[in-house]
């Protein structure tokens, strides 16, 4: 199947499977909107199963979707407030189907969003967020300093051997303006810490104003997951 139709009939499942199963003021759409993308790359990436890996996002769900609803509220206000200094262009890295593209409108921010895969990129543009590019954050396609701001969201921490956080962390600061903000979020474990997140930033060019956590996932089977924001500045070249 096309994967933007396995998208759509992804959502259309796990909407069925956990309907009803939820308290009634919660954001059920938000959760299979982020559940079917992340069933679709995990089949696109390792060629799992569609049926067992709907049943796992189910569990996953069941588990954890409650929390970390709580955990995005934190999140989008935390960075709603870090936001609110910023102005010019920003670079959203790393986009996925443009999940933050609500609080940039609210913050009167105008955003190009960066995502690798053609999922991603095509939910940006049925979403209508056209300023959008299909790229690997190692190889940006835009000129030095055209951004004034720039959001990593979920990504540094999977610093992969083709795609090391490291050569994105280069990229994002080359094109930042000099004086431009980076806030990045992460899940912090033992095998990507606050000391390690904090190097790769500085090393490559920014300097770390502070790292806050924000939640903690200690209620769920991610017993050493916790959430945080570091906010850092683009250091003159």
């Amino acid at each position: 199947m096309e994967e933007l139709a396995l998208y759509d009939t992804t959502r259309d499942e796990l909407r069925n499977r956990l309907a009803g199963r939820f308290p009634a003021d919660f954001d059920l759409e938000s959760t299979v909107t982020a559940y079917a993308y992340w069933v679709c790359t995990v089949i696109r990436n390792h060629g799992k199963d569609w049926e067992s890996t709907v049943q796992e996002y189910v569990d996953f769900a069941l588990r954890d979707a409650l929390l970390e609803a709580q955990a995005e509220k934190i999140e989008v206000e935390l960075l709603r407030r870090e936001l609110a200094g910023c102005t010019g262009l920003l670079l959203d890295v790393g986009a996925g189907w443009g999940r933050f593209a609500p609080l940039y409108a609210a913050c009167g921010l105008e955003a190009v969003y960066v995502e690798p895969s053609d999922l991603g990129c095509r939910l940006l543009r049925r979403n209508a967020l056209t300023h959008s590019a299909r790229c690997r954050g190692q190889s940006l396609c835009f000129p030095d300093s055209a951004f004034q701001s720039a959001v990593i969201g979920w990504v540094l921490h999977h610093d992969a051997p083709d795609v090391p956080s490291s050569a994105i962390l280069g990229e994002v600061a080359r094109v930042t303006a000099p004086a431009g903000w980076l806030l990045s979020i992460e899940p912090l474990s033992g095998e990507f810490d606050a000391q390690k997140w904090r190097n790769l930033v500085e090393s490559a060019g920014f300097e770390v104003e502070k790292v806050e956590s924000f939640f903690d996932l200690s209620l769920s089977e991610k017993k050493s997951e916790q959430y945080a924001c570091l906010a850092a500045v683009r250091k003159a070249s």
